[in-house]
């Protein structure tokens, strides 16, 4: 049965593996002694590596698990400590790697590999929603899950969800993606909108005819009734188009 280095947020604990796996090496001196670097060492500073890359990112509750080490690696000792090289990809959570490299008399380098989750408040569906339904506070609760793929695009801000419309069936208890909502459209093209310009201490309002539908938050094109004269607004939430 084989077994993890793992380590869950700081500090760092390390359970030493035994089994063999698929490992990728680049080295420029290994040694053939019988004296090896430890894997302990080298799957710590890989743990260490890709949990400070998740921190980074803004994640918290990091908990990371490495691949098992060959155990027929025979690694020179390395004097001094260990680099890291800086990460290849943008990914910090789900399978990642971390390449380890020794500077010493010896060098060598080694690619772990590692799954990284993190813990998340985030918000999720109260209740079953409707294809079409408009969600509201009402309809989100706030709960902890492991995420172990930042790649989903999950929403974490409620703010990015309340006034979202449903683009399908969505049953409680449901992470939301970005995919799973859209905005409700609020002004259908050819629709007569108001019009409204200017700043804080002047408001100028007239009609205009929508060029196009979209909804609250988005730019659309515009046409001034008298003048037929086109221009780029903003929808707002009650349906008329501001110009700034």
């Amino acid at each position: 049965m084989s077994k993890f280095w793992r380590t869950t947020r700081l500090p760092l604990s390390t359970i030493v593996g035994a089994a063999a796996i698929a490992w990728t090496l680049i080295s420029n001196g290994v040694s053939a002694g019988t004296e090896k670097h430890s894997l302990s060492d080298v799957a710590t500073t890989a743990a260490l590596a890709m949990q400070e890359h998740a921190q980074a990112a803004g994640y918290s509750n990091v908990d990371v698990s490495i691949r098992p080490l060959d155990s027929r690696l025979n690694l020179a000792v390395c004097d001094q400590p260990l680099n890291t090289l800086p990460a290849s990809n943008q990914r910090v959570l789900g399978p990642v790697s971390a390449g380890i490299r020794c500077d010493g008399p010896q060098p060598w380098t080694l690619y772990v590999r590692g799954q990284v989750s993190a813990q998340v408040d985030m918000p999720v569906l109260a209740a079953s929603v409707a294809r079409g339904d408009v969600l509201s506070q009402n309809d989100i609760s706030i709960q902890s899950r492991r995420l172990s793929n930042d790649n989903a695009r999950y929403i974490t801000e409620i703010d990015d969800i309340i006034g979202k419309q449903a683009k399908r069936a969505l049953t409680a208890g449901t992470e939301l993606r970005y995919s799973d909502l859209k905005t409700p459209i609020i002004v259908e093209r050819g629709q007569m909108v108001n019009i409204v310009s200017g700043g804080a201490g002047l408001r100028v309002s007239m009609q205009g005819k929508a060029l196009a539908s979209g909804g609250s938050g988005d730019r659309i094109m515009v046409a001034n009734v008298k003048t037929g004269k086109r221009v780029e607004g903003v929808v707002a939430r009650d349906g008329s188009v501001m110009i700034q």
